[in-house]
């Protein structure tokens, strides 16, 4: 009996034992997880959301953001030029009480000139995906320029976030498909629509998709869900899904404009030579773009090409620039070379990551900021006001 009553105090005192040790590890999870999801809160530059969001992501999926052409050359060209031709000269004195970053893009008025670049798969980055990012872009006020095909998440919930919006299409989508939400676009609420015209091949996927084998059979077994393409399986416009590259040409830019009363936007000019093209054949807009350093090695920065575009195209469209800006600082020479406005990729994925739709507003909120002090440095007031003035030395 008694050692009855010994193995029962035991069982019960281990037992107890074993519930307190399981109650102590699951709150300190609870903690570690609460600390791990407010992370971003301490990032104060968008280099600290990359630094963050390569902790946090999976190195095959950090690889696919990331990802540059060759050695990277194309991509830290356009970061050396920012920070070792371009430097900005201030001014003292002068009222800066009342500082406005409003401007004006294809006609209308914006509460900024930053606009999210089209990017892919964001449910990579966290499960809320491209709605995320749409919901971050809008608590922002901030344009958002949403991936049609390759998004993660289906474009009606997308559209159901209220801030600005531009429709990215590709010209390798099949025509039907392509045509179908060229047309629909300017009824569902889009403000312009974004083609790139810099993606002749696939050498992105092509050097990604090894890795992302392997990972879905290993460490990452739940990674084709997160790559789902919900649009293109859309039932109204099942067609075989042929991306071929390389058979595109300037009459594709002419064939859309023929669709649709929203402005053109061709992403990915550098040449003088294919702006003058691309306004021939009906843009209203160019961006400026080395496709973040993806598509081909030692291609020019794109922020060194603008001023020449600028130049060629005269007043006759917008032209607006992207990879590499990282700061306020960035976007204001960008502002201060000509550029309209500007496009940011890679850390809205990061803010994305490490902060899901709050993540992608505090990036924009950094940047806002951030332009915001380097104009009062600058003794100007609005955007209106920015020119090579700013800029030392650069004529």
């Amino acid at each position: 009996m008694q050692n009855n009553q010994l193995y029962i105090l035991l069982f019960g005192t281990t037992l107890t034992s074993v519930v307190i040790l399981f109650q102590y590890f699951k709150e300190k999870k609870k903690k570690q997880d609460e600390e791990r999801k407010n992370q971003y809160l301490k990032c104060q530059s968008l280099f600290d959301f990359e630094e963050l969001a390569k902790k946090l992501l999976k190195s095959h999926r950090f690889h696919y953001y990331d990802y540059k052409a060759g050695q990277g050359l194309t991509y830290q060209a356009c970061r050396n030029y920012f920070d070792k031709q371009l430097r900005i000269i201030p001014r003292v004195l002068i009222n800066v009480e009342d500082i406005s970053i409003k401007t004006t893009i294809l006609g209308t008025t914006y509460e900024s000139p930053i606009i999210i670049a089209p990017t892919t798969f964001h449910c990579l980055a966290n499960t809320d995906g491209e709605v995320g990012t749409a919901r971050g872009a809008t608590e922002a006020q901030c344009i958002y320029t949403y991936n049609w095909m390759y998004s993660t998440k289906p474009e009606d919930e997308v559209l159901q976030t209220t801030g600005p919006k531009f429709l990215h299409v590709y010209l390798t989508t099949p025509t039907k498909i392509l045509e179908k939400i060229v047309c629909e676009a300017e009824q569902k609420g889009y403000r312009a629509i974004v083609v790139t015209c810099d993606h002749p091949t696939d050498r992105v996927r092509d050097n990604v998709l090894p890795l992302f084998e392997e990972a879905s059979k290993t460490t990452d077994r739940e990674l084709t869900e997160c790559m789902p393409m919900p649009n293109m399986n859309a039932k109204d416009i099942i067609e075989k899904q042929n991306f071929s590259t390389g058979s595109i040409t300037w009459a594709n830019i002419e064939s859309l404009k023929q669709l649709t009363k929203l402005p053109i936007i061709c992403k990915g000019i550098l040449s003088p030579i294919d702006a003058e093209l691309a306004i021939k054949h009906g843009a209203s807009g160019i961006i400026v773009s080395n496709h973040g350093g993806r598509q081909v090695d030692t291609a020019p920065a794109a922020i060194e090409c603008l001023e020449d575009i600028i130049k060629i195209v005269d007043g006759r469209a917008e032209v607006f620039v992207d990879t590499g800006i990282r700061s306020g600082t960035d976007i204001l020479k960008a502002l201060a070379l000509g550029a309209r406005g500007i496009l940011i990729g890679r850390p809205i994925l990061y803010g994305l990551t490490c902060g899901g739709h709050d993540g992608v507003k505090r990036v924009l909120e950094i940047l806002k900021r951030e332009l915001i002090y380097d104009m009062a440095c600058c003794g100007v007031t609005s955007i209106d006001q920015i020119n090579k003035d700013i800029l030392y030395k650069h004529a």
